[in-house]
């Protein structure tokens, strides 16, 4: 099934060979890009790719499963929270499905944006949700929402305890990546101010149909914000995971870098991959490559070897467990998830039934 296929109840469209998806145009820019990518990064910082080869292969294993171990920790951790604000923003907990279909589901949603280009892994996240449970997809998208919008301030809270460590030799970069983050909470916050003020000016001014949409998308945004505490301490568990796998990773190829200074490493990665290619390639290596060079005394060989160590298990792990779950899930009938007429959603002062151009 293409990731965006639509589904009817009668017939399922056959699915997409394996030889036209990963021969597709996109699949044969976005490697193109990558190779021109790394090529810049190798010519730009004079990288002796076998210097650094040599310090990818002189790495310690064990510490480097360990790093994968911890990465994918965070896939859980960000399926209960997404779940949580699911069940704010519905008001049914029976209506929910379980953590790990959550975390399925946010982990598909990784492998889309890194195999997709604008991003759409959260577009697709809300419409497998949509497809297999019958749900909103416009709620379903406020929710995910008000997600980006907690990430954003979690962000900003974690580059701020981590940037006055770094502002020793004065480096204007480190103020250009915690200006972003605020920027990008600023920006969301405004989108969600405006989805909530302008509510009943847009319900009397839109079209009935695009009314509906428009108001299941704001009770999404707007519910989910419920049980702050738990939400906020799985948001945090999440990025700590993130950090704790870069750090482990620096262990495996015993690299001195401070803790202040991994922080700040791996959020400014997560940053650099909104850039609108797949999974940020490119923006990615080339942008954390040049700030270790820059706030740390490695050389380039090795700030390149950790890039390398790093997005082996960010971008290329992610594709390939994404992928076989893509199989997975799409080979096995019986793959387990909630069925449709276990998870039924109550809307809110409306009947509750979805119509049925939101199928």
């Amino acid at each position: 099934m293409p990731l965006f296929s639509a589904r009817t109840n009668d017939e399922q469209r056959e699915p997409v060979p394996i030889r036209r998806r990963v021969f597709s145009l996109p699949s044969l820019i976005s490697l193109l890009l990558a190779g021109a990518f790394l090529f810049f990064l190798v010519t730009r910082f004079d990288v002796d790719p076998k210097a650094a080869w040599a310090d990818v292969r002189d790495s310690n294993p064990w510490y480097l499963v360990l790093a994968v171990l911890v990465h994918y920790m965070t896939f859980l951790f960000r399926g209960a929270r997404w779940r949580m604000l699911l069940r704010n923003a519905q008001e049914d907990e029976s209506a929910v499905p379980g953590v790990l279909y959550c975390s399925q589901l946010v982990l598909l949603g990784w492998f889309a944006n890194s195999v997709a280009w604008l991003r759409l892994g959260d577009a697709y996240r809300a419409y497998l949700y949509r497809d297999e449970l019958d749900a909103s997809f416009s709620r379903t998208l406020g929710t995910l929402l008000a997600e980006r919008m907690l990430d954003a301030i979690l962000v900003v809270l974690l580059l701020l305890s981590a940037v006055p460590f770094l502002l020793g030799g004065g480096q204007l970069v480190t103020w250009t990546v915690l200006g972003t983050a605020i920027f990008l909470v600023v920006a969301l916050t405004a989108v969600f101010l405006t989805l909530r003020l302008a509510e009943d000016r847009a319900l009397r001014m839109l079209p009935g149909w695009l009314a509906e949409r428009y108001q299941r998308l704001q009770q999404g945004a707007a519910g989910s914000f419920g049980q702050l505490a738990p939400v906020t301490i799985l948001g945090l568990l999440g990025w700590l995971s993130e950090v704790g796998r870069l750090f482990l990773v620096v262990q495996a190829l015993n690299l001195g870098l401070g803790l202040p200074l991994i922080i700040f490493i791996t959020l400014a990665n997560s940053l650099l991959t909104l850039v609108p290619t797949p999974g940020g390639i490119g923006a990615v290596e080339s942008g954390v490559a040049g700030l270790l060079v820059r706030l740390s005394s490695l050389s380039v060989n090795a700030a390149t070897a950790l890039v390398l160590v790093d997005r082996s298990i960010t971008y290329v792990s992610v594709i390939a467990v994404g992928a076989v779950l893509f199989v997975l899930r799409q080979a096995i009938p019986r793959w387990p998830h909630p069925t449709r007429p276990e998870i039924h959603q109550v809307e809110a002062g409306s009947s509750s039934k979805e119509p049925e151009s939101e199928r």
